[in-house]
């Protein structure tokens, strides 16, 4: 029994480290947001303002999943705005 509370701690801290490494994210530039790490191929890249000058990128499913920022998404300006987010910084 002690081994499987073990082995089901050790998957959820992978799965938190994984979600952490892999998440998009952005940061605060005068005027807004910015992204900084895109989202995984397939997904887009929301920036979000949260208050007192932080910003943070949300995961968000593409509007359109062909489109070629989805398939290949970047921390451009389009690729903020592809997402509907906060991008006043760039």
């Amino acid at each position: 029994m002690e081994k499987m509370k073990v082995l089901a701690l050790a998957c959820i801290v992978l799965a938190a480290l994984f979600e952490v490494t892999s998440a998009c994210d952005c940061n605060y530039h005068s005027g807004g947001c910015a992204m900084v790490r895109p989202a995984s191929p397939g997904k887009a890249c929301k920036c979000v303002y949260r208050g007192f000058w932080t910003c943070r990128g949300r995961t968000v499913g593409c509007r359109d999943q062909n489109h070629h920022l989805c398939r290949n998404p970047d921390t451009s300006k389009a690729a903020c705005r592809f997402a509907n987010g906060d991008c006043g910084g760039y």
